[in-house]
C-alpha cells in the first residue's frame, strides 16, 4: 500500500520507492458528467487499458454504499498507474492529483491529460500534461503513455 516516499522527494531530491501497489490496475481520476462527453473519455480510456491487460476503474462505476473519499484513496495508494484528466477544472480532480503525488506516486505512475484549450493552474503547469483533440487522440496518448510507463516501472 502507497510508497515510503512522496512526488517532491522524486522531483527534488532523486529518491525512488517501487511500494506496493495491484499490479496492472489502474485508477482513473476525472469528472463524472456525462453532458461533457466523460462516459466516452473513460470508455477510451478502459478499452486501451483492456488491449495492455489493465483493469481500469473508477470510482463511481464500483458497487457497495461504502464511503467514495476512502475508495478513492484507497484506489490511489493500490493502483499500479493512475490517469488524471484536468479537463473542466474540477477541484476534487485537483485535490486526488495532489494526494496521488503526496502518497508517493512518482511521474512514471500517473498520466496527467485534459482536452485541448483546458486552462492549468498555475501549481500544474509546469508539470506534463498531454492535450487531446479526440476521442482517437487520446485513444493513441493512453496507448503510447502507458506501453512507455509500463517498459519504465517494471
Amino acid at each position: 500500500m502507497g510508497k515510503n516516499i512522496t512526488f517532491g522527494d522524486e522531483q527534488f531530491l532523486g529518491q525512488t520507492d517501487k511500494g506496493e501497489f495491484t499490479q496492472g490496475t489502474v485508477f482513473v481520476v476525472m469528472p463524472f458528467a456525462k453532458e461533457f462527453g466523460f462516459d466516452d473519455v473513460f470508455s477510451a480510456i478502459f478499452d486501451e487499458c483492456k488491449k495492455l491487460r489493465l483493469k481500469a476503474s473508477r470510482v463511481d462505476k464500483e458497487v457497495g454504499s461504502g464511503f467514495v473519499l476512502r475508495r478513492i484513496f484507497q484506489s490511489i495508494e493500490d493502483s499500479e498507474f493512475i490517469i488524471v484528466d484536468l479537463t473542466n477544472e474540477r477541484p476534487n480532480v485537483y485535490y486526488e492529483l495532489g494526494y496521488a503525488h503526496g502518497v508517493g506516486n512518482g511521474e512514471n505512475d500517473v498520466l496527467i491529460i485534459a482536452k485541448q484549450g483546458t486552462e492549468l493552474h498555475f501549481d500544474i503547469a509546469p508539470l506534463s500534461v498531454k492535450f487531446y483533440s479526440s476521442t482517437e487522440d487520446l485513444r493513441r496518448i493512453v496507448r503510447d503513455n502507458l506501453k512507455e510507463m509500463i517498459r519504465l516501472t517494471r
